[in-house]
């Protein structure tokens, strides 16, 4: 997030209490789907959710732990979003993500264009298992765009958890508590008092 904050798209950083928060309000929509992806994600016979679930973590085995994304490094979420169909508003949060590692996006294009192109044997089964031709395609671009800082339009829906700026903000807006000094623990006191 601190990506974001030196490049003036936040202010400040939530806390890491706050992101824990933050993860709990947005599980629902992280494990739903909205009705534009259900409608192009399951066109195929890989698409069906019980068996796209099991086929996208055997091939991004880090995707089957439901969290903000923050600790994933750019080799598993560049795997998370080809073999996973996002419409474009929900590529925001995950485009921000991959923005913040150095050079990223642009391994992003690399990989996309390469399962358009047939040249990973793994094409094949990422088009599949995203509904068909033309999501990777738009990860092209929505890949070059991101580089500008553009980013899909939200459309219609909660700004909270489709960018990874908003959910920021989000979190900065919930109680930063328990504080630190919360529970007591000062080691000078709890020694001087012979514990």
């Amino acid at each position: 997030m601190g990506f974001f904050v030196a490049h003036g798209l936040l202010d400040a950083l939530p806390s890491p209490w706050q992101v824990k928060v933050g993860l709990m309000a947005m599980l629902p929509v992280t494990l739903s789907e909205s009705d534009r992806e259900r409608d192009s994600s399951r066109r195929t016979w890989m698409g069906q959710i019980p068996i796209r679930v099991p086929l996208q973590i055997l091939y991004s085995p880090r995707q089957a732990l439901a969290d903000t994304g923050l600790t994933l490094r750019a080799d598993q979420l560049i795997r998370h979003m080809l073999s996973v169909y996002h419409e474009d508003a929900f590529l925001g949060y995950d485009l921000q993500l991959l923005h913040s590692h150095p050079g990223g996006l642009a391994r992003l294009r690399q990989e996309a264009r390469a399962v358009v192109q047939g040249q990973t044997r793994w094409a094949p089964f990422l088009t599949r298992l995203v509904g068909g031709a033309g999501y990777h395609e738009g990860l092209i671009a929505l890949a070059e765009a991101a580089e500008r800082f553009e980013y899909p339009d939200p459309l219609d829906l909660d700004p909270r958890f489709i960018s990874l700026v908003g959910f920021a903000r989000f979190c900065c807006t919930l109680p930063d508590w328990p504080g630190r000094d919360f529970y007591g623990f000062d080691r000078g006191r709890i020694e001087g008092q012979g514990w």
